[in-house]
């Protein structure tokens, strides 16, 4: 970012980025890559805990994952780790539906995790930004908190390279502030491993500090905007994809969490069985109406029975046939995008294994 010969930003320009929380306060090339900086001095607890504390990580490059994908590739994560910091935050698919997200939450704080366990809520553990904190039947998607995210150092050299990407990483670290509010939180938080095992609560503690001190955690103006919401429903998320993008998402809509038909026709439409029962009923009454005087003789209601079972027949045998269209549909649909996705796979290996075959000859 360009500056005038006094060394200030002009009118237009803006700050350049920083991490969103105060560098560690020791110099020494150990502590600088402290994943959380200390809480004040005054703290009588302070020492104490930090004497009892697992020891903090030297590096935070030594937390990253082994291997990563890139359009079906495999790399080394080290190898490239701004292409991984992109994808493992990416929240693109989230941002392309912003502005239908009311229709699957509330733009509130997401709930502490005591909270969410007093209301019956079970945390599943995923690897995808872009599912943390979405939430379907009594289940939640939680993203652990990876140690590179609590690095003074690897913030200013990878995270602060770009606005968008620094905006999705503010954005998780503000869900953790809202997910863990108390010890109790942090006790919770340990147990299901969403937390690395060198923080403790003064230490925690002193980092929200300095969190809310550097984000407006309000106004959210300096986060992502998927962040602007909590907790999101993943079965209406689902149902946006399906509608929004029917072409190319109809069948797995946004996350496709089936892999048995019988489990999709159970989820899908065991509310049919409850409308069969209500028919069944109905017609059951009916039945014996049409026996029973003084109905027998009304004419209102033998044509309403007559309707009425008209209508029973039509519905059953529609439903029944969209079920065996669908179903058609899905399996037609699997088994092409299978056989292609198998021939590209093999065309991309074959030409792949040859890349290096003559890379060696060359050699």
């Amino acid at each position: 970012m360009a500056e005038n010969k006094g060394g200030a930003l002009t009118e237009n320009q803006e700050p350049p980025l920083k991490p969103p929380f105060s560098a560690p306060p020791t110099v020494n090339s150990a502590s600088s890559q402290n994943a959380i900086s200390s809480t004040p001095s005054s703290n009588p607890d302070h020492g104490a805990s930090r004497k009892s504390a697992p020891p903090l990580p030297t590096s935070a490059l030594g937390s990253l994952p082994t291997i990563s994908r890139k359009d079906h590739l495999v790399f080394l994560v080290e190898d490239d780790i701004d292409t991984f910091l992109k994808r493992d935050l990416d929240l693109t698919r989230l941002n392309r539906i912003h502005h239908l997200l009311w229709m699957a939450g509330r733009p509130l704080n997401a709930r502490p995790l005591h909270r969410q366990q007093m209301m019956g809520f079970d945390v599943l553990l995923t690897e995808q930004a872009d599912l943390h904190l979405l939430k379907f039947s009594n289940r939640l998607f939680v993203k652990p908190l990876p140690e590179y995210m609590l690095s003074y150092e690897f913030w200013k050299k990878y995270l602060c390279a770009s606005k968008e990407l620094h905006e999705s990483a503010c954005g998780f670290l503000l869900s953790y502030v809202w997910l863990i509010c108390s010890p109790l939180d942090l006790s919770l938080a340990r147990k299901l491993d969403l937390l690395p095992s060198f923080v403790t609560w003064p230490l925690w503690k002193g980092f929200v500090t300095s969190f809310v001190t550097n984000v407006d955690v309000n106004a959210l103006d300096q986060v992502n905007k998927r962040y602007h919401f909590g907790e999101l429903r993943l079965g209406r998320i689902n149902s946006i994809y399906r509608t929004r993008f029917m072409f190319t998402h109809f069948v797995r809509g946004y996350l496709y969490g089936y892999n048995r038909y019988v489990v999709f026709f159970q989820r899908n439409f065991g509310w049919v069985l409850v409308v069969f029962a209500f028919f069944s009923l109905v017609l059951s009454a009916m039945q014996v109406g049409v026996g029973v005087p003084p109905v027998n003789s009304n004419a209102a209601f033998q044509h309403a029975s007559y309707g009425f079972v008209v209508f029973v027949i039509v519905s059953v045998a529609s439903l029944l046939a969209f079920i065996g269209v669908m179903f058609a549909v899905i399996f037609l649909f699997n088994m092409i995008a299978a056989i292609s996705h198998d021939k590209m796979e093999r065309i991309e290996r074959e030409k792949l294994a040859q890349d290096r075959k003559n890379k060696t000859k060359s050699a």
